[in-house]
């Protein structure tokens, strides 16, 4: 009965999962629509951090010890404010949404490529192979936007953010294995807000979303992307693992690129298809192979995130 149950809801869940993860970027981009950066960034990370800590009450997973507490603090700067900061500030910029996915969507190829060199582990060509398509297929899509100057030096933004994802990805692989999920997310949810407090007095920012629409945004990213995703996402990782992940999250950017012409009015042009269409298959090659490799072996340790590839 219970293996009926678990045929039944992993397919469930795994249409649920993609566009409940996609849904970061849209709400993300009308959220810095709606209110400064560093506002959306606070409310995310208030609202997170309660709907985590409750489930920590509930589970109630062992405390870290030791440096473990300082190893989440960096996990924190890299992962959250890193991560989110940059991409947001893009958003604001005016990088599409389905671009951003694109972009964050490199991260795990480049952990892949840089975890021979960083933590000892031999994983073969599949990143390198993954990587160079996927940034050719960035480059198609960027030289389309970059054509008509519509995004200039705003496309470093989520870049550096690809690239903190990828820094706290590889440092909590290297340090934070032994803590707890739901005391690692809710950790770094608390380090976050602690930062984003002590900056907001010298920001200028908004302390609250003054719309009800950027309240609703907010809301969303906090409830849904932050916490309610993750959870689908834990559900699916020990059913099914991470190669299965892996996979559903392939579909993010061109999930995202669609959502956003109704939603955000953003354009999907013949080039931007087609460069997202080269990206994919150098994620799924990329991650593909990584995935039969590791099948053979251990699983792999996912990010403090919960995630073995991003999103907002």
């Amino acid at each position: 009965m219970r293996s009926r149950l678990d045929r039944a809801v992993v397919p469930l869940l795994s249409v649920v999962f993609v566009p409940l993860w996609a849904s970061g970027f849209i709400a993300g981009k009308l959220a810095t629509q709606r209110m400064d950066v560093l506002t959306t960034l606070m409310w995310r990370f208030i609202i997170a951090a309660v709907v985590m800590g409750a489930v920590a009450v509930v589970t109630r997973p062992p405390l870290p010890r030791g440096r473990a507490w300082l190893h989440l603090v960096v996990t924190a700067l890299l992962l959250q404010v890193g991560q989110f900061s940059a991409v947001y500030t893009g958003l604001a910029a005016g990088v599409p949404a389905g671009l951003s996915s694109l972009v964050l969507g490199m991260a795990p190829l480049l952990v892949g490529l840089l975890t021979p060199l960083l933590l000892s582990e031999r994983l073969g060509a599949a990143p390198v192979i993954g990587l160079v398509l996927g940034a050719a297929g960035v480059y198609v899509v960027l030289s389309d936007e970059l054509s008509g100057a519509k995004l200039g030096a705003a496309v470093v933004f989520p870049v550096l953010g690809m690239l903190a994802l990828a820094a706290g990805t590889l440092y909590q692989k290297r340090f934070g294995a032994g803590t707890a999920i739901s005391m690692s997310v809710t950790v770094q949810m608390l380090t976050s807000l602690a930062i984003t407090l002590v900056v907001m007095p010298f920001s200028g920012a908004q302390w609250l979303p003054p719309t009800p629409g950027a309240w609703a945004a907010a809301a969303w990213l906090g409830v849904f992307n932050s916490a309610i995703a993750f959870a689908v996402m834990f559900v699916l990782l020990r059913q099914v693992g991470t190669v299965h992940v892996s996979a559903l999250l392939n579909l993010v950017p061109a999930t995202v690129a669609l959502l956003a012409v109704p939603i955000l009015g953003e354009d999907l042009t013949l080039q931007a298809v087609l460069g997202l269409a080269i990206a994919l298959v150098g994620m799924y090659v990329g991650l593909g192979m990584l995935g039969r490799r590791r099948r053979r072996g251990a699983e792999p340790v996912l990010s403090a995130s919960g995630s073995p590839q991003p999103g907002p």
